[in-house]
């Protein structure tokens, strides 16, 4: 017979036997905050701040922002320079990892973003800080180098956040004096050529770095000896036709502590040379070439400076014309690439587009515009023949004629040569054994490589002050009123050549913007020749070519990009011309 309470009692029993064994079946997820009595566990990591060089010294008041998720947060190091990131997180596994947004600190910071992982178990890492503080910088030892040229200083940059500038400090050990020989101010230029320094010197070398906070004072000297030097580049100053068939050659001093010799090279062409003179008297700057023995021929001269040690530097290469041409000197243009036209812009004619390469062999050009004098003797030689060369118009700049003589207005005789016509001056430049420049070969003379916009520089009003003209014969000075003389940028009408000596073109030509216009062999097209290579122009066509404008146009015309157009067989009073020369 069943007892009804011990019935009762055995259910009971086993009802709180089972919900027991139920409190202890593990789940699937252990961390699921719905067990009862659940404590979720806490992920952290220990972070030690330290100074990137030393690795050793703590880094104060910095501030950790850091991102765990869609949370955001942040914390700040405590008095031994360490923070502690910690996370309440319900997932399994024992790590999980934050991203470091950034570091910051009155000193220091970090490069880039970083990752942490944090542990169950609690851990720790090191980060290293960048110091932004002014600090020693130390040389580039593989970059630096020494050499006859000089000493050339390589040296890592400087990370400090308030960078002012770099001080290189000179000082040789065997003397009390101390320079400061190069301020860069752009914390990236980290390189310095001294080549002001002498030879058999020893030299030390210091890199200040400068900032809004402090100086810091290099620690480590960089100490060279300078070899032998090769002597300073040499430069031919003038040549000139002496006597009969004879040039004169002139030269600058050599300066050079152990200058040994002199030496003097000749060639017919610009490429091969034989030494013509010898002299170890530095004071010996003149020579009188009487070895010549053809009349009116161009010939091409370079300078070696030789010293004790056999080390030498050569000139550039100039070049003369014996006998033809006494009162003008001839320039020699480099073969190579330049830069011609410009490209598109506001206001750039379409004509002058786009900037391309061209490439020029090496040739001589006129340093200076054709004179009345030299065309007079052109209309004089020949019998009579080129009197056909002759304008009526030319009367009016002093050419007086006497049946097939001609004879210039002495006042006149270095005035630019003007009442040409396109055939005038393409037949003397023939009688001159030479020829009209091309448009590339004007352009080049006239802008160099470095892509200029006038002879002298990118601005057409470079160090002139109004109304102080004094770069270029151009409109400025124009007055239709009288012939009263010179006004603001020098001369009514033409002026002599090379009276804007502060207008030189790079390679010291003058005249090349204003003062009269110059005729180019170039039949004149809109669009720039497709030839990349010593480009001639178009076979055929209605124009010529002009180039520099005159003392009728304004300075935008003046540029060395401009293009003029004009009537072949027309004269003007303000177009004239120069000759370029062959050099093969």
């Amino acid at each position: 017979m069943k007892n009804p309470v011990i019935e009762r009692c055995v259910a009971c029993a086993c009802a709180i036997w089972c919900s027991a064994l139920l409190r202890c079946t593990p789940r699937d997820n252990p961390y699921d905050p719905a067990n009862p009595g659940f404590v979720m566990p806490r992920f952290s990591c220990t972070i030690y701040l330290r100074d990137d060089v030393t690795t050793t010294d703590g880094v104060k008041g910095a501030t950790i922002f850091f991102s765990y998720g869609t949370h955001d947060d942040s914390v700040t190091a405590d008095s031994g320079s360490s923070v502690d990131i910690r996370i309440d997180d319900n997932v399994a596994g024992n790590r999980i990892t934050v991203h470091v947004l950034y570091v910051t600190a009155p000193t220091h910071q970090i490069h880039d973003p970083f990752d942490v992982a944090l542990s169950r178990e609690g851990r720790d890492t090191t980060v290293l800080l960048h110091n932004r503080s002014a600090r020693p910088v130390s040389w580039d030892t593989l970059g630096s180098r020494v050499d006859t040229a000089g000493v050339f200083l390589v040296w890592h940059a400087s990370s400090a956040d308030q960078f002012v500038y770099y001080r290189l400090i000179r000082h040789p050990p065997a003397s009390d004096e101390i320079d400061t020989v190069a301020v860069n101010v752009d914390r990236l230029d980290t390189v310095f050529f001294d080549h002001s320094v002498e030879e058999h010197v020893l030299y030390s070398y210091r890199i200040d770095v400068v900032a809004t906070d402090g100086t810091a004072e290099g620690i480590n000297d960089y100490t060279v000896k300078v070899p032998n030097r090769s002597p300073e580049m040499p430069r031919i100053d003038t040549i000139q036709p002496d006597f009969f068939i004879c040039l004169r050659i002139r030269w600058l001093k050599n300066a050079d502590a152990d200058f040994m010799q002199y030496t003097l090279l000749r060639g017919e062409d610009s490429l091969r040379f034989d030494s013509v003179y010898t002299c170890g008297n530095r004071d010996d700057t003149v020579w009188l070439d009487t070895t010549i023995d053809k009349a009116a021929r161009r010939y091409f001269y370079k300078l070696a400076t030789v010293d004790s040690g056999g080390l030498s530097s050569v000139s550039n290469v100039v070049s003369q014309i014996n006998r033809t041409t006494i009162e003008r000197s001839l320039v020699h243009i480099p073969a190579g690439p330049f830069t011609m036209g410009r490209n598109g812009a506001e206001g750039v004619p379409l004509n002058q587009q786009p900037a391309h390469t061209v490439m020029l062999s090496a040739y001589c050009v006129d340093q200076y515009e054709v004179t009345i004098g030299r065309y007079v003797e052109f209309l004089n030689d020949g019998n009579g023949a080129h009197r056909k060369y002759y304008s009526d118009s030319m009367a009016m700049i002093g050419i007086s004629r006497d049946g097939s003589f001609f004879t210039p207005d002495s006042s006149r005789i270095n005035h630019s040569m003007v009442w040409l016509s396109w055939s005038d001056a393409d037949t003397f430049c023939k009688w001159e054994r030479g020829h009209l420049p091309t448009e590339a070969q004007w352009e080049k003379a006239a802008r160099g490589n470095d892509m200029r916009l006038y002879p002298w520089g990118n601005s057409f009003y470079f160090n002139q002050h109004p109304t102080d003209f004094f770069l270029a014969n151009y409109i400025a000075g124009y007055i239709p009123v009288d012939d009263s003389g010179y006004t603001n940028d020098g001369a009514r009408y033409t002026a002599p050549v090379g009276n804007y000596a502060s207008g030189v073109s790079p390679y010291g030509l003058h005249d090349m913007a204003g003062n009269v216009s110059e005729w180019c062999s170039d039949w004149y097209t809109n669009a720039f020749p497709s030839d990349s290579i010593d480009p001639t122009g178009p076979e055929l066509g209605l124009w010529r070519s002009y180039r520099g404008g005159s003392f009728k146009n304004y300075p935008e015309e003046l540029m060395a990009t401009y293009r003029f157009r004009y009537d072949p067989s027309a004269r003007r009073d303000d177009l004239g011309c120069r000759c370029v020369y062959e050099t093969h």
